[in-house]
């Protein structure tokens, strides 16, 4: 019998933290996908990472972190020519990130994975500028309509960085591609103001998300919420004011729903239409792992 797993396919970068006057504050894994599947992968679930990262100290940090949470790494690739990303953030005093610098250097030839094996039952978490970067989107769309073809739950993290790509109309169609193969969108409410400039949370799921799937995961730090859409129907969850617009807070959220979708056995037909205690319990399990999440990292409050 096969044991069915959580594939993640995202960035592999570094994130850096220095004060105002460059002295280093320390760092942490840089994407969402990647932190939460470390996440998983400690605690005890089947987690395979889909990536690549450069034979570059920031690439080993960015991998072994992963190989000591206990995730397969089969499924990264690690190349010669090119540097693993690496981001810059300078913090205020009050904790939050002022600025954000970028390195990184990919080869021509990217995302040349070994293949995961996918099956029905399977959950495949994906998302980031990653899932729209023009330079591996074909490779990674043969991937994803493989996933969906696999009846595997697809569970999508919607990103722009207007640093790597400064015109959302240039990777809209990617994106609504994903939009369209997910199963759960989860996304911040500044994310999707960003792509979508939509009045609300509430405008951009009706007006750019709902026709493409149904179920729509919000983190609303300015309300304090944590929120689930489908149809016509919206349940809610309070937070602890000041911990949703946290990186780490946000990976556990992601790392629950993940493990919610996972650990219940819910397939394709159930995210159709989930009843609101469904919606309810998921909700209830990303709090809970994001909240334990955000008890175990040193710079949670930056909020990147």
């Amino acid at each position: 019998m096969l044991m069915k797993k959580i594939i993640c396919i995202g960035e592999l970068s570094l994130n850096v933290v220095i004060d105002a006057d460059g002295r280093p504050l320390g760092s942490v894994s840089g994407s969402r996908v990647a932190n939460a599947a470390a996440i998983l992968g400690g605690g005890g679930f089947n987690v395979l990472m889909a990536s690549e990262a450069a034979s570059d100290p920031v690439g080993s940090l960015a991998v072994d972190a992963l190989v000591e949470a206990g995730v397969d790494i089969t499924s990264v690739d690690r190349f010669t020519e090119g540097r693993t990303p690496l981001n810059v953030f300078v913090c205020r005093r009050d904790g939050s990130a002022t600025s954000i610098t970028r390195y990184e250097s990919y080869p021509e030839e990217c995302f040349d994975i070994v293949w995961p094996r996918i099956d029905e039952g399977d959950v495949v978490l994906f998302g980031g500028f990653y899932a729209i970067d023009p330079r591996m989107r074909a490779r990674l769309s043969r991937l994803l309509v493989h996933a969906v073809e696999r009846k595997a739950v697809l569970i999508y993290l919607p990103g722009f960085l207007p640093q790597l790509e400064p015109r959302i109309t240039r990777v809209m169609p990617q994106l609504l591609e994903n939009l369209e193969m997910a199963n759960i969108v989860m996304a911040r409410a500044s994310e999707l103001d960003l792509i979508f400039g939509a009045a609300s949370t509430e405008a951009c799921y009706r007006n750019h998300i709902d026709f493409y799937c149904r179920s729509l995961i919000a983190v609303e730090p300015s309300c304090h919420t944590i929120s689930y859409y489908s149809g016509k129907r919206v349940n809610t969850v309070a937070v602890p004011e000041g911990v949703c617009d946290g990186m780490m807070w946000n990976a556990g959220a992601v790392a629950g729903v993940t493990a919610s979708v996972f650990t219940r056995g819910l397939g394709v037909d159930d995210l159709d239409a989930p009843s609101d205690e469904l919606c309810r319990r998921i909700l209830a399990d990303a709090v809970a792992s994001a909240d334990a999440a955000a008890r175990n990292i040193k710079f949670e409050n930056l909020g990147f």
